[in-house]
């Protein structure tokens, strides 16, 4: 894959088990790779390793085993120095689930941003305002948003500050973990549409980790299937949410009908 920013090769991750319990694989084997400006989606169900995988790749948990380069630079296992994690920074962010309790409720939005940009970047005050305005400004929330808190947005605009937040640093890659899941359905067309109108602004790569492939299917290029720590199939989504290969994934997508799906065609 020409232009790539992320490689994964046997990504594994081992929990020991606890009074006596067995270890438990919740990572197996996994390998993937993820261009510039592309966009991939890991789908399971609950407890199929998704999650895990992008904790691995973020630095939040370290793997038993395996390969990952991001931007072409192997990760290393060990504990990050300051430095290091600004450059890691710079390269990937996540955005989580719940934007509540990932900003700092003690902060104005203003300051979450601007925060986010000193971190990465050397600016004096007149771009810092002028870079936070602009960031607030590409996901959708006004100027007066600033000077508020986040107990005082909505969930769906606290989910667009944290990725104003997250796209301060100028990432390469966003990776997604459940970034529309506790949003209603109105609201998350808003925020896929706000990403889908992102990735046309920026070069920016996704990796959306998502149970939900009626969501999947509006953002993501490629999907990976993932089922007790292990890929069980990779395809093009249109292609594998009309022509899934393996029984687990025809589950997937019998469980979750929705506007927009696109029905498995009949091999009848």
């Amino acid at each position: 894959m020409s232009d790539q920013v992320i490689k994964v090769e046997g990504l594994r991750k081992v929990f020991p088990g606890h009074g006596g319990a067995p270890d438990v694989a919740a990572v197996d084997g996994v390998s993937f790779e993820l261009g510039a400006g592309e966009s991939l989606a890991i789908v399971g169900e609950s407890g199929s390793g998704k999650t895990t995988v992008a904790r691995m790749l973020m630095g939040l948990e370290r793997p038993t085993s395996g390969l990952v380069e991001v931007c072409g630079r192997r990760r290393s296992t060990g504990r990050p120095t300051t430095r290091e994690r600004r450059r890691r920074g710079r390269e990937m962010q996540l955005v989580f689930q719940d934007p509540y309790l990932s900003l700092d409720r003690s902060q104005r939005i203003g300051t979450i941003v601007e925060t986010a940009i000193r971190l990465q970047f050397a600016v004096g005050r007149a771009e810092l305002r002028s870079r936070t305005a602009a960031l607030l400004e590409q996901v959708g929330l006004q100027p007066r948003h600033a000077e508020l808190f986040p107990r005082q947005l909505s969930g769906g605009q606290r989910q667009r500050v944290a990725i104003a937040r997250a796209l301060a640093a100028e990432p390469s890659v966003l990776v997604l973990d459940e970034a529309v899941a506790a949003l209603d359905v109105s609201i998350q067309a808003q925020i896929l549409n706000l990403l889908c109108d992102i990735r046309d602004s920026r070069e920016i790569a996704y990796l959306f980790i998502s149970h939900d492939l009626a969501v999947v299917n509006q953002l993501c290029e490629r999907t990976l299937v993932m089922r007790r720590g292990a890929v069980v199939e990779e395809a093009p989504t249109r292609e594998l949410l009309t022509a899934p290969t393996q029984d687990y994934t025809r589950r997937l997508i019998a469980a979750v009908p929705r506007p927009g799906w696109v029905p498995i065609r009949s091999t009848a």
